[in-house]
């Protein structure tokens, strides 16, 4: 039965989804191929959860059974949603799998990578923000939080996985143990990113060596627990 729109909601298009040009021929399976992939690198739970909040956003009741409408929706309403919580070889892989294609899916790097994260320009490009973040949970919220806040984001759950994103203009980790290695390697690679780290009683020490030590004084501390508003804030006074 082909899917219902609440009302006259469209799918919402975010500069995040790119065009997924098909480059070879994909049998159309939908939702099912849809679900399989999504599970393939996320869990069940946050499988039906993302698919749940892509619905919502789309303004759709299910996802779509004809070919253009549910290509649209992988495309518009799914990727933004996954491109901050999956690796590009698995967006690629899921893509694959459902459309057929994986050309365009990422916005193009800002700035040198040896430069680990260029200052954000003054144009209307978005400022990319990565996120170091090991609970799966708080991944999907905070990447759907600042990217709806402005920002384009890449959430990896671990500290040294930032090494080998792609260029950003701010980091969002904590300076544990691991947090601190890849901070003294970022700052010693001489990073133009800002940092927003959490204010942790028991990683003073690194928190203080870190900010001694980074390229730039664009530096902030939030607690922990701060909503995902007030982070985003933090990272706008880091962007400068």
């Amino acid at each position: 039965m082909p899917s219902m729109r609440r009302g006259s909601a469209q799918i919402r298009r975010s500069s995040l989804a790119m065009p997924a040009a098909a480059s070879t021929p994909q049998p159309f399976l939908g939702k099912r191929a849809l679900i399989r992939s999504l599970e393939k690198h996320l869990t069940a739970e946050d499988t039906t959860r993302l698919l749940a909040l892509a619905l919502e956003d789309a303004g759709l009741d299910d996802v779509p059974s004809g070919r253009e409408e549910f290509e649209a929706f992988v495309r518009e309403a799914m990727l933004p949603s996954l491109l901050p919580l999956l690796r590009l070889d698995q967006v690629h892989d899921l893509v694959r799998r459902t459309l057929g294609g994986e050309d365009g899916l990422h916005p193009p790097p800002i700035g040198r990578l040896g430069g680990a994260g260029a200052v954000a320009p003054r144009t209307t490009e978005r400022p990319r923000v990565v996120v170091v973040e090991a609970r799966s949970t708080r991944r999907l919220d905070l990447a759907r939080a600042l990217v709806r806040d402005g920002f384009d984001v890449e959430v990896v759950a671990t500290a040294p996985e930032v090494l080998q994103v792609e260029p950003y203009h701010a980091l969002v980790m904590a300076l544990d143990e691991a947090g601190e290695r890849a901070a003294a390697q970022l700052a010693a690679a001489g990073t133009r990113a800002g940092l927003v780290t959490y204010d942790d009683p028991s990683a003073k020490g690194a928190i203080r060596r870190v900010i001694a030590n980074w390229p730039s004084d664009r530096v902030s501390i939030v607690a922990r627990t701060a909503h995902s508003s007030v982070l985003g804030a933090r990272v706008r006074i880091v962007l400068g």
